[in-house]
């Protein structure tokens, strides 16, 4: 379910000053207008627990999170084998997939990294991550307007 959320209007890029008065009446149709859709009607399930992250570095590209892409942690899902996952171990948040093989709980990020085993240690997993938005790279990205 999608819920809605007032966004506030950039006037200079509205192309019609009053759409439902253009020709001097409201129209009919004006309350099945669409209205604006805003990427958390989309992407947050749970408002209350649900967090924002910036990851700072690239040790989860293979994966899609190079820096300065945007995680967003929901802190209602449940953590289940495999789940990606932002943590704290021993004071250093990390974004990691969990992984239990037999009785030890491990930390991937990649294959170049080994994993880090947390059996034992003192560790918060924060969340489960249900998104990452990624920025595109200046060099796609015309500095001019058309």
């Amino acid at each position: 379910m999608l819920r809605e959320i007032e966004i506030p209007k950039n006037d200079e890029q509205e192309p019609l000053e009053n759409a439902g008065s253009v020709s001097g009446f409201i129209s009919p149709a004006e309350d099945y207008k669409d209205r604006r859709l805003h990427i958390a009607q989309r992407i947050v399930s749970d408002p209350t627990n649900t967090f924002y992250f910036e990851a700072i570095n690239d040790e989860m590209k293979e994966h899609g999170i190079t820096e300065g892409t945007i995680i967003i942690v929901d802190r209602s899902k449940e953590i289940m084998n495999g789940s990606l996952i932002i943590c704290n171990v021993e004071g250093e948040w990390l974004n990691r997939f969990i992984v239990r093989k037999n009785k030890q709980i491990f930390l991937y990020a990649s294959k170049q990294k080994p994993p880090i085993e947390i059996t034992g240690r003192d560790i918060e997993i924060f969340g489960a991550v249900t998104w990452h938005c990624v920025p595109q790279k200046s060099k796609y990205v015309r500095p001019s307007r058309l």
